[in-house]
């Protein structure tokens, strides 16, 4: 985000070369856990298609008003290291005379993006009274456990969460 910023005024803050470092190594470790969250969820969206890389780099430019800009060296390593740990699996296919390859989520990578999706928001609505701003997470369909954070949807028949095995049945009324 800070790297896109032009410098208007000599005496501003991001003209100091200190402030601006580390301002951008705070981004880019804040977006790095972030990004992750984002590309698991926008490829949960497309469960029997797929979606390739391109295509994902520019949804996630649109949904996050440019805010979160994932770069093609960091997307497709991250894709492949998510498949190699089995979270994605993919399959080349030929549309528009182009081969690409698209990622789906494995059932693995749906309960890991259940707790990982679970832990920020939980994490959000924790730190936002301290950061001056809201978060309201939808109450009516999701719990989130109290042990682990992990995503829970309500119409689910499940009694246990996944993730801890705590017994969450008769938490969900």
């Amino acid at each position: 985000m800070l790297k896109k910023i032009k410098t208007f005024r000599p005496e501003a803050l991001i003209a100091d070369v200190h402030f601006r470092t580390y301002v951008e190594s705070f981004e880019s470790e804040l977006l790095r856990g972030i990004s992750t969250v984002v590309i698991l969820e926008i490829i949960k969206r497309y469960p029997d298609d797929g979606i390739y890389g391109y295509q994902l780099l520019k949804t996630i430019e649109e949904e996050t008003q440019n805010l979160l800009v994932v770069e093609e060296g960091t997307v497709y390593p991250l894709l492949r290291k998510m498949e190699k740990d089995g979270v994605l699996q993919s399959e080349k296919k030929e549309k528009d005379g182009r081969q690409r390859k698209y990622y789906i989520l494995t059932d693995e990578g749906k309960k890991l993006l259940n707790h990982m999706a679970g832990f920020f928001s939980k994490l959000l609505e924790a730190m936002s009274p301290m950061m001056e701003f809201e978060v309201k997470l939808p109450e009516d369909k999701f719990m989130f456990c109290p042990n682990c954070a992990n995503k829970i949807k309500l119409d689910d028949l499940t009694k246990f969460c996944e993730v801890c095995g705590l017994y969450v049945e008769d938490l969900k009324n």
